[in-house]
């Protein structure tokens, strides 16, 4: 079944490749380049992962500094719930550029998942000095500081969150509510 999967995934990637040869007129490294991405994607969406990483291998031999390469990895073992084999991927994208904001963010994500809220938290004040209206960076912010018991700091992180979200709306935890000790739910909150 994967097999087939991942053939009707590739036609999009054949198409690409085809319209970037004839219409486009792409130099042939980088029509290459395009036909790989795609091709690791359709094994990705057919959920064959080892090929993926595999096609990402071979693009980073050519170009070891590949932030999208970068991206794309920590994405396919975020997919799966393999968020400790993610980190390196995600590692590597914040060191060859440290101001690439959704690098630091998924990066961040993984460690909370992980419930390494304290590395969470410095991941995220990266994120926050350089973006400080990233609103997703400011709600992760003020869920880690409610994980570790940290209830002040962790409203006024979700309070910044829902200033800075544009349509008035912000998906946190209780902490606003009182909630704190009781399970935790997920609420909108509208300014």
């Amino acid at each position: 079944m994967k097999p087939l999967r991942y053939l009707f995934h590739m036609i999009p990637a054949l198409w690409s490749f085809l319209a970037d040869t004839v219409f486009r007129n792409l130099p042939r490294e980088e029509n290459r380049l395009h036909y790989l991405f795609g091709k690791a994607n359709a094994y990705d969406q057919a959920d064959l992962l080892d090929r993926a990483i595999g096609i990402y291998q071979e693009i980073l031999k050519k170009d070891p500094h590949s932030i999208p390469v970068f991206m794309n990895l920590g994405g396919l073992y975020f997919r799966r719930g393999l968020f400790q084999s993610a980190i390196p991927s995600y590692e590597k994208v914040v060191r060859l550029n440290p101001k690439h904001y959704q690098g630091h963010y998924w990066l961040a994500v993984c460690y909370w998942k992980l419930g390494r809220y304290y590395a969470a938290i410095n991941t995220l004040e990266e994120v926050i000095e350089f973006l400080p209206t990233f609103k997703d960076a400011l709600n992760l912010m003020g869920d880690c500081y409610e994980k570790v018991g940290e209830g002040a700091k962790a409203e006024h992180y979700y309070l910044k969150a829902i200033n800075a979200d544009p349509d008035g709306r912000v998906i946190h935890g209780g902490i606003l509510n009182g909630s704190m000790g009781e399970k935790r739910r997920e609420e909108r909150i509208r300014h």
